[in-house]
C-alpha cells in the first residue's frame, strides 16, 4: 500500500467514526424524550426495570423526533390486527 492509499483509508475510518458517534448522540438525546407509560394502554414502564428496557418496544418518528413507546401485550395485538387485515385484503383480491 501507498502512502496515499493508506491516508485515504484513515480519513474515511475517522469519518465513520464521527458520524457513529455523532448518530449514538441523537439516540442518546431521544431517551429523555422516551415516555412513562405505553402509548395504548397506559401500562406503567419502568426505564430502570431491565426486563422491561429489553421487552418493550420504541418507535422513533424521525422527522417530529417523536418517541412512542407500547408495551409487549399492545405491540403483539397491533401485530396480529395487521396480519388479519392483510389477509383479508388479500382475500377481497382473490375473489375480485
Amino acid at each position: 500500500m501507498t502512502k496515499a492509499t493508506k491516508k485515504i483509508e484513515r480519513r474515511i475510518r475517522k469519518t465513520k467514526k464521527r458520524q457513529a458517534e455523532k448518530d449514538l448522540q441523537e439516540k442518546v438525546g431521544l431517551f429523555s424524550k422516551l415516555g412513562d407509560c405505553c402509548l395504548v394502554c397506559e401500562k406503567e414502564f419502568d426505564k430502570k426495570d431491565k426486563k422491561m428496557v429489553l421487552s418493550w418496544y420504541v418507535v422513533v418518528k424521525d422527522e417530529k423526533s417523536k418517541v412512542n413507546l407500547y408495551c409487549p401485550d399492545c405491540w403483539n395485538s397491533a401485530v396480529e390486527r395487521v396480519k388479519q387485515i392483510e389477509q383479508q385484503v388479500k382475500a377481497e383480491e382473490n375473489n375480485d
